[in-house]
């Protein structure tokens, strides 16, 4: 295929499969292709379904020729973060503990069946090309990962992808696949999206069914979406979330009148500590905002100011993810990488009292969605304070970035990472949008209105 006709975004693919310039098998054979001869230097994949991708593909054309009602999804090559269970592929969740040497060869952890997300999205006719690099057991927001190599940041490879959804953004990012599912927990989808230069959305907390993914955190788990663009984000949804009960309209195609939504700056946060070239990239954006009708106003949260308590959601997330891993942590702690070992170290010496503790606080906090959004509609936040740093960059650097992530996971809130400029290195910069729960559709709305009027969208990185 030709770089002018290959399409940069689903609704783009879809189109052009409906007129019969383009088919999936040809889409497939593409992405196959950039893999093999990227992938090596990016480390974005595990593990690539070539045999099953291309008889899906071909399985997809031929519905098509054959006058099945294909929906937008039909076709579409798209990949699969690989904590995120797909049936009869092995699902590593990153760690060496699924797959090591014993008496009988190789152990690999197989599911027997596909993860909800994954059924509904084949359902819709999505193709999986393959299983996307992952922090282990999706622990770190650096998006490296000692057994299996640490994954690139397309736009420099000696900076950090972000984790733990590195692989599934960094195929994005590189044209490797149209869309990618992730996870996240305290910013899996939104730090990586934000320093890999491509959107990334966190659905309200159990929108989306969670079953058939490694647990990290349950409390906190969300799967989620990363694409090129905010529309595509929009389709993916509407594939998963119809024709279910749902509270949420059909959301695609986007509107992008904005005027007199009511934005927030939160006073004293919104700004504070970030890189100049951040602060800049992310008042552009707030300006593009106001021109197209949207009203800024500045807010003040002692919640997010001085009444978030780290400590708290520490205490559930760690808890938790020791429950999880306890019995094999116990006979062997040395099959983990260095920071899965400190957080199960830590988790094992918290108590049954102290977790219980933790989450009444949390549910007390749970008010605390409603008074953010009493005079606001959205709450705007760069998503990272820095851009991404270099890979081998020191931990309490990646600790740094989850400021603007962990209080809305921690009250279970929707939030969009988008591309909003990029720092003089080249390197992304990305705007955090900030819905009250199950605002998905307002979010990208706004999300929509920006990407449209400004030049910070899919093509302004290239």
């Amino acid at each position: 295929m030709q770089a002018d006709f290959i399409p940069k975004t689903i609704a783009q693919a879809s189109q052009q499969m409906q007129s019969g310039l383009l088919t999936s098998s040809m889409l497939v054979k593409h992405y196959l292709a950039s893999i093999k001869k990227l992938n090596y230097t990016l480390n974005a994949f595990i593990t690539v379904l070539e045999q099953q991708a291309l008889e899906a593909a071909i399985q997809k054309d031929f519905e098509r020729i054959n006058g099945q009602n294909c929906g937008l999804l039909h076709g579409i090559p798209i990949v699969v973060k690989d904590n995120i269970d797909t049936a009869e592929v092995k699902t590593t969740v990153g760690s060496q503990l699924f797959c090591e040497l014993t008496n009988q060869g190789l152990r690999d952890r197989i599911p027997l069946s596909d993860s909800v997300i994954v059924q509904k999205l084949k359902a819709a006719g999505a193709v999986i090309l393959g299983k996307t690099n992952l922090s282990e057991f999706a622990a770190d927001l650096s998006g490296n990962n000692l057994f299996y190599g640490n994954t690139c940041n397309f736009w420099n490879h000696n900076h950090s992808s972000g984790g733990s959804s590195s692989g599934s953004a960094t195929a994005i990012a590189a044209r490797l696949c149209l869309a990618g599912i992730g996870t996240d927990t305290g910013g899996s989808i939104r730090v990586p999206a934000s320093w890999s230069g491509v959107v990334g959305l966190r659905p309200t907390y159990r929108l989306l069914s969670n079953k058939g993914i490694f647990p990290r955190t349950r409390s906190f788990d969300t799967v989620g979406f990363l694409t090129n663009c905010v529309e595509d984000i929009a389709i993916l949804l509407d594939a998963v979330l119809f024709p279910i009960s749902t509270n949420l309209k059909q959301l695609y195609p986007l509107p992008t009148n904005i005027n007199g939504l009511k934005l927030g700056i939160l006073n004293n946060y919104t700004f504070r500590g970030i890189e100049p070239e951040i602060a800049k990239a992310i008042s552009n954006a707030i300006s593009i905002l106001k021109k197209l009708g949207a009203e800024i106003i500045t807010i003040n949260s002692p919640f997010l100011i001085e009444g978030f308590d780290e400590v708290t959601y520490s205490t559930i997330a760690l808890y938790e993810f020791h429950q999880v891993l306890q019995a094999e942590y116990a006979t062997n702690p040395n099959k983990f990488g260095a920071k899965v070992q400190s957080d199960l170290s830590k988790g094992v010496k918290i108590s049954h009292h102290s977790y219980k503790k933790a989450k009444q606080k949390r549910e007390e906090c749970f008010l605390q969605r409603q008074k953010l959004f009493q005079e606001v509609d959205i709450l705007l936040t760069p998503t990272t304070p820095i851009v991404a740093p270099l890979i081998d960059a020191d931990a309490k650097i990646y600790r740094l970035n989850q400021r603007f992530m962990l209080p809305f996971s921690f009250l279970g809130l929707p939030a969009i990472s988008l591309p909003c400029g990029q720092s003089t290195q080249g390197l992304p910069i990305g705007l955090q949008l900030v819905g009250n729960s199950y605002t998905e559709a307002l979010i990208l709305r706004v999300a929509f209105a920006l990407q449209v009027a400004t030049t910070f969208s899919e093509d302004s990185l290239l």
